[in-house]
């Protein structure tokens, strides 16, 4: 199978996705968490979104917490075992991450959850012959359910199934 033809990725920030940047109120439904000597806000429904998008992903963290993500895998009841992308922190794109990303990825398709996604990240998977789907998310709110909609659509596309199975509740 080439990498064309494998389950597309799904890479996962935590800050600012996961863990809404703000101070004062919390988005509802999120709990705070003392990890690595940080707060942390986490929704458990947020969890269980990405499980269930893990029938069409495979998910991978691509966060600043890199290895420490276990953390909050294990709060979200996530696979312990998601690889995870190791970064640059020197990088001088305008979207840090990208250079790590674009290793990563090779020319599998993936979709990409982060809050810091720029000009650069997006010209990048426009430019891209794989399927890509680029999902900014609003730093103070983080994931949401019209975001998880998306992947979904997105996902169901690259496996040939774009209507919603009527026995699935998610």
């Amino acid at each position: 199978m080439s990498e064309s033809d494998a389950r597309p990725y799904l890479l996962i920030d935590i800050d600012g996705v996961l863990n809404p940047l703000t101070r004062g109120t919390k988005p509802a439904g999120f709990i705070r968490h003392e990890m690595a000597g940080y707060d942390v806000w986490l929704n458990q429904q947020h969890g269980a979104w990405l499980k269930a998008l893990g029938t069409w992903f495979d998910l991978v963290w691509a966060t600043t917490w890199e290895h420490e993500a276990r953390l909050i895998a294990t709060v979200l009841s996530l696979p312990l075992d998601m690889p995870v992308i190791e970064f640059d922190r020197d990088s001088q794109d305008e979207t840090w991450k990208l250079n790590d990303v674009r290793h990563f990825v090779g020319d599998r398709p993936f979709a990409w959850i982060d809050d810091d996604l720029w000009s650069d990240a997006l010209d990048w998977a426009e430019e891209r012959s794989s399927p890509t789907l680029l999902v900014r998310v609003a730093p103070h709110r983080g994931l949401t359910q019209s975001h998880v909609e998306r992947l979904e659509v997105f996902g169901r596309s690259l496996m040939g199934t774009t209507d919603r199975d009527p026995d699935d509740p998610g």
